[in-house]
């Protein structure tokens, strides 16, 4: 419960940001005060409604109350105006006044401040750094790109806003896998180049909606890029910002992250991110995690709850021993088996760029919140200290089963 009044003051900074009697924040109400509320054709803001997060692994509760929530709209799915061939602008992305808007088209003089010069660490510092008023919500959907730059930037340190100069430019190369809601939104990743000067960024993204998405795609269309390995979007910041580049990608020919795909080979990435990743709630994710033990390449994910979070933590270890018979039976030994086994750590920690706001989840006190902490799978050399896992030592299944039942009780990811 200590984190929860970091949760509510996070929350009470905006003038929006109104707690409700049972701790919970109506985020549908400040999005229908601001008229974008709604599935198809609210831009950015589209969303399927119903109770699930994540529309692919759906499992409607019963008994939940259906006051603050969006009906379910048939047929809706995320990244539907990439099948189209027009990109969204400020305007018509986020269909707010233009001066709640973080642009990312900047009349001359109006552009942030090099990034490298201010000290962005929390809504409040970006905020100020965007000169946005506390009362425009971008922050409901800023905290997508937000959390990407703290995981990549706090957790993972893989790069950061006073790392590069103009002689000394950084290729950064990210996967994000689960991607779903995002598709709505990928113009809003350019941040990361405003926010990281000086970088070339290249964000890869993988999971069961892109999949879908990229091949339903027709010709001409946004989505249809992807199928010929080219960029869906791109982004150059402005020269005063440090002109770094992004450049969008779709794999479309996977539903899952896998680094057997032949286009994987021998281009490792420089990160991989999963926000509300839900480790142990979906089986893709194991074969990640173990992955990236083994591979030794830099993995942060964010979860909703603290609580859920540690379990997961805890799971890790176990998983990794409940997988080492089969993956000596494999033929896995030297490098690849030292750094699945190594000792590590996996810290937990506040996102401070999680969306503002408590879940509506009547039932649930403990903070849960969207992008609320972040976990440091697998960390550099000098970040991996503790947690040693007992190599040869498999953990019995009926133990890792039911360490994932409990996790998946307080992930609550098919809640809403």
């Amino acid at each position: 419960m200590e984190k929860l009044p970091q949760v509510q003051a996070l929350l009470k900074q905006f003038p929006w940001g109104r707690i409700e009697t049972d701790g919970t924040f109506a985020e549908p109400i400040v999005r229908a005060y601001y008229n974008v509320l709604g599935a198809e054709g609210f831009g950015y803001w589209s969303i399927p409604g119903g109770f699930n997060p994540h529309i692919k692994h759906a499992s409607d509760p019963s008994g939940l109350s259906k006051a603050l929530r969006v009906d379910d709209a048939k047929g809706f799915e995320h990244g539907y105006m990439l099948l189209s061939d027009k990109l969204l602008t400020d305007e018509t992305g986020w269909k707010l006044e233009k001066r709640l808007i973080p642009r990312l088209v900047f009349e001359l003089g109006t552009e942030p401040e090099l990034a490298s010069n201010a000290d962005i660490v929390d809504w409040d510092s970006w905020y100020k750094w965007r000169n946005l008023p506390k009362e425009s919500p971008a922050a409901l959907l800023m905290h997508y790109p937000l959390t990407v730059y703290q995981l990549l930037v706090n957790v993972l340190h893989v790069t950061g806003p006073k790392r590069n100069s103009s002689e000394n430019r950084q290729a950064l190369n990210v996967h994000y896998v689960g991607a779903e809601v995002e598709l709505n939104m990928l113009r809003l990743f350019s941040e990361l180049a405003l926010l990281l000067p000086h970088t070339d960024i290249k964000m890869t993204f993988f999971g069961i909606a892109v999949h879908s998405i990229v091949n339903k795609a027709k010709k001409n269309s946004i989505a249809a890029k992807a199928k010929q390995n080219e960029p869906v979007y791109t982004y150059t910041s402005p020269a005063s910002c440090g002109a770094s580049t992004l450049s969008i990608f779709l794999h479309g020919d996977h539903e899952n992250w896998d680094p057997r795909l032949p286009f994987l080979l021998g281009s490792k990435p420089d990160a991989i991110i999963g926000p509300n990743a839900g480790l142990t709630s979906y089986p893709a994710w194991q074969f990640v995690i173990l992955c990236c033990h083994t591979d030794n390449t830099p993995f942060a994910v964010t979860e909703y709850a603290e609580q859920s979070a540690e379990l997961q933590r805890d799971a890790f270890p176990q998983m990794i021993a409940h997988a080492l018979p089969r993956l000596h039976s494999a033929g896995m030994n030297g490098l690849e088996l030292h750094n699945l086994t190594r000792p590590r750590e996996y810290p937990i920690a506040f996102n401070p760029f999680q969306r503002p706001g408590q879940r509506n989840l009547g039932s649930v006190r403990l903070p849960n919140v969207p992008n609320g902490f972040t976990i440091r799978v697998v960390g550099d050399d000098e970040q991996e200290i503790v947690h040693s896992v007992l190599a040869g030592v498999p953990v019995p299944a009926s133990d890792l089963s039911e360490l994932l039942q409990k996790t998946e009780q307080f992930s609550l990811n098919h809640l809403d």
